[in-house]
This record gives C-alpha cells, structure tokens and sequence, in this order.
C-alpha cells in the first residue's frame, strides 16, 4: 500500500523530485504572462471544486445551493462536481489526485501552501487581472505569489486577534488591555497573573508554529527571503520570538498544557483565562455553548503589538484557491475564481464559515452574520501578517511544532531548538532548488 510520504514524493511536494508532467496533457497550458479571465462568449464546462471549507449538510447548501448557483443561473453551461476534505486530510488528498494526475481544476487550500504547488507546476500563473475590483492586502497577497507571480486568490481568512473579558478584566481595574509594545503587553499579563492567580492569556495552547511565526513579525522579523530559498528562522528577531514563547510558560503567563481536543471547550471558553489567542471562526461555537462571552459588556477585541512599538499586527492563517494547470476549462474556472473574490460570494461565504473576507474593499459595516470578531479583523485587514513563503514549506510546516515545543517546555535549550529549526528548513529547501 502506497503510504503518504510516497504520495508527497510523486505529487513532489514533500520536495523531493518530481517531473514538470502537470503542465503537460489534459489542460490548456497557461499564458507565460499569467491566465486571465477574459471569456466573452457563454462559458462551459464541468469543473471539479476541491475545499476543506464549508463543512456539514449546512455548509454544503450554503456554498451548492447558493454560492455556486448564483454563478450558474449567469452561466448554465458551467457545472459543478465538489470535494469536501477536512484540512487534516487535504494535502494528502490534494497528493493523491497529483500523483493521479487528475488534479481538481481549483483547489482551495491554506496559507504558505502556494509556492509548494507553484514550484512543481500544479498551480497555473494568473495575471492580477483575475482579482477583479477586489482590494487584497499587499502581504497576503504576497503570499500567494512565487517567483513575482501570482498563482492563487485568497478568499477567507482564519484572523487570530487577541480577544478578552471586558467584565473580568475590569473587576481588576484594567479597562483595556490595548498595549503599544510587546514589553507594555507582558507587563500587563504578569499583572494579570498576580492579581487573580489565573493563567493570563491562552496562546500556546494553540499551534506553536503558528505562535511563533506571529511573534516573529511582531519583534521584527520574517521567516524566509522574498525568494524563498533561504531561511531567517536563526535571526535575532526569530530568536527573541522564541525565548519570549519560553518565558510565558516559565512564568505560567500562558500555557501548553490547557490545549484540549477537538470540538472541546477550550480554557478561555471554560473561564481559566482573561485573554484568548482566538479565530473569528469561534463566534457559532461561542454562540451555542457559551453565549454570555459574546455579549458586548463581555467581550473585547485588541491587535498584537509589536517589539518598537511602531505598528499593530493580525496573523492570518486561512484559504486561497488556485487554477490547475492541468484544467480543461480554464476560461470557466478562472471566470469563477473571480465570481468567488466578488464582495456577493465573500459576504455569503464569510457568512457560512465565520472566517474574514480578504478583500478590504468590503465596506465597514457590511453585516457578516453579527459576528464581531469577524468584524473587527475585517477592519484590520491592513495589519495582516502570515506564515510560509518557501517552495519547501510542505515538508518545513509539518515538522516545527514538536521542536518548539522542546524549546517552549525545556526539554532542549533555545538555541538547541532554534538550530534543529534552522538546518531542518535549509535541508528542506536544498531539495527542491
């Protein structure tokens, strides 16, 4: 049986080698310019929609029954065959129809994930044409880009603000906790900690790497070279990011420990906490299992701030979609990436999902389904940082965690951990150069 290594390794996206067969037979090869949605005539085609998104029997009728078929009714020539794929089981899902080579012609997938695809000729170049009169901000779209072009639409975003107990925090004379700098903000949460006793703030109970790469950018740092192929995870900026992770749990200002499984209350959820590292994409949970944490007089909203104090900073995990290479409707699909980008489809996605449109265009405002944590990240678009932006990024995200881990829980020093990170990612990147 083929295991899911070997499937990285044929799709070649582990980074290991892989022949450039995907821009070859079966599809329309792309411009070198960049594929632009320019059809004039009526649009045809059956095309296969790949997205970790829009989950459940609602889910489906939210994007089935009214996303896509808005589309439709315009053009009735364009059909729609969709693949439903949990985000734990989509780049081996995406690896398996690679390796097929009968890759869906658009294919939704996360943040950092676009250089991997581009690199090995699974994604087709767009010319920017394909954003249509959407305003996406200048890093995120950066991240969808490889070598200068762009090869994918970001669509929804997984936004993580800071969001806190406005009633909780008041009771000890702390009526917000907006801070300028990442010192002023630590101060706050040994405060916090000293005079109620309780962990501060729930972060490091989530993805580490995803801590880490956040708190890289917020003392002045970046994870890779605007090519991708050299790594900055042993810069100062990287290092300090580190070593302040090490000293919240020393200090028990946050704690690994009170991560929880899947689908279960998490510890700011359960009251442990005052501040949360949190997704807009907990509001419906929120809304059903814990209404009184949505309430205005309880809940409140901040960005992270950053080491010198200059700006504030909003980390984005999230989906883009990108075009096959291999798409025997490229005109249909491109048509559509567009219709997706379009303020109608994000508001209603957005809706349905409870992530962040990315496209800033939309007005302030907008009614996004009363979420307002979605609100308050949609007005921030402009702070956004995120992770990935290497070719290698596949083989280099899977393997961090557990290593920042060691460091964060001392079972290896920082600068053990942040070599092991360092010759781990330059040993990833050598293999696809």
């Amino acid at each position: 049986m083929i295991n899911r290594r070997q499937l990285l390794a044929a799709a070649g996206i582990a980074g290991v080698g892989v022949s450039a067969a995907a821009c070859s037979a079966g599809g329309a090869k792309p411009a070198a310019s960049g594929a632009k949605p320019t059809a004039t005539g009526e649009l045809k085609g059956s095309l296969n929609l790949i997205t970790p998104e829009f989950a459940g029997t609602e889910g489906k009728a939210d994007l089935e029954d009214g996303i896509l078929k808005k589309f439709t009714q315009k053009n009735p020539g364009v059909t729609f065959q969709v693949d439903y794929v949990p985000w734990d089981k989509l780049n081996e899902k995406l690896s398996t129809q690679i390796a097929g080579g009968t890759p869906s012609d658009l294919m939704m997938m996360g943040m950092g994930w676009t250089a991997p695809f581009a690199q090995k000729k699974v994604f087709a170049p767009l010319d920017e044409s394909v954003l249509g009169d959407a305003k996406v901000p200048k890093l995120l779209l950066d991240n969808a880009k490889y070598n200068g072009k762009l090869y994918a639409v970001p669509l929804l975003l997984e936004s993580r603000p800071f969001i806190y107990r406005k009633d909780l925090l008041g009771k000890i004379g702390i009526a917000d906790p907006n801070r300028k700098t990442v010192d002023e903000f630590t101060q706050m949460l040994k405060e916090i900690k000293t005079k109620t006793g309780k962990v501060p703030l729930d972060m490091l109970a989530s993805s580490l790497r995803q801590v880490w790469g956040q708190m890289t950018f917020a003392f002045g740092g970046t994870q890779f070279s605007d090519d991708g192929m050299k790594c900055y995870f042993n810069s100062d900026q990287a290092v300090k990011a580190l070593e302040w992770m090490v000293m919240l749990q020393k200090e028990g200002l946050s704690d690994v420990n009170q991560r929880v499984a899947t689908g279960q209350p998490g510890s700011y959820q359960k009251g442990e906490n005052l501040l949360g590292w949190q997704s807009s994409s907990v509001w419906p949970t929120f809304s059903k299992q814990s209404p009184e944490l949505i309430k205005d007089e309880n809940l409140g909203m901040v960005l992270c701030p950053t080491a010198d104090g200059s700006k504030k900073i909003l980390y984005q995990g999230g989906t883009l979609v990108g075009l096959s290479t291999r798409s025997k409707s490229p005109d249909a699909a491109l048509a559509v990436m567009q219709y997706m980008l379009s303020n109608d489809a994000l508001v209603a996605a957005s809706k349905s999902t409870g992530k962040v449109p990315a496209n800033s265009n939309i007005a302030k405002g907008t009614d996004l389904g009363g979420n307002k944590i979605l609100d308050f990240c949609q007005q921030n678009l402009d702070a956004s940082v995120t992770d990935g932006g290497t070719p290698a990024w596949m083989e280099i995200r899977g393997k961090m965690d557990p290593i920042v881990e060691g460091a964060v829980l001392g079972t290896k020093t920082v600068k053990q951990a942040i070599d092991e990170l360092q010759k781990m990612a330059e040993e990833s990147i050598a293999r696809v150069k």
